[in-house]
């Protein structure tokens, strides 16, 4: 069962998301964090401090340059937040740089590996399904 303390958490962790989606995405000039995107946000139980989890889909922009533009633009982000949230208390802002899009990509491309050398030996095999199966002539 979910108390009022949880429900109010995951609010506001999805309307900080969106929040933060929005100034990361779109409002902040940086050309560093042209690519980045939001993956996640993390709020603590006392509502004072939150995690955000950012991605950046572009190689020539170093992960070290994306984090220094995250925490140059915080206190930016946190009187943002402030204004349109109407916050009595603006939480504490830990920006952390999400790896999982990059693993999960690298996953794919070794899965799409192996199905085209079973696909390769198949071939070479002669359809190695036909084989096994009785009915077949």
């Amino acid at each position: 069962m979910e108390t009022s303390a949880n429900i109010r958490q995951e609010r506001l962790a999805q309307m900080l998301f969106e929040e933060f989606s929005i100034i990361i995405g779109s409002e902040l000039q940086d050309p560093r964090l042209v690519l980045a995107q939001v993956t996640d946000v993390r709020v603590s139980r006392d509502l004072r401090n939150v995690k955000v989890f950012v991605y950046h889909d572009d190689e020539e922009v170093s992960r070290r340059d994306v984090m220094q533009a995250l925490e140059q633009a915080r206190a930016y982000i946190r009187r943002e937040i402030a204004q349109r949230l109407s916050l009595r208390a603006v939480p504490e802002l830990l920006f952390i740089y999400d790896e999982s899009p990059q693993r999960a990509a690298r996953i794919q491309e070794i899965l799409d590996q192996i199905a085209e050398e079973r696909s390769e030996r198949e071939v070479e095999t002669g359809n190695g399904a036909e084989e096994d199966d009785p009915t077949h002539d």
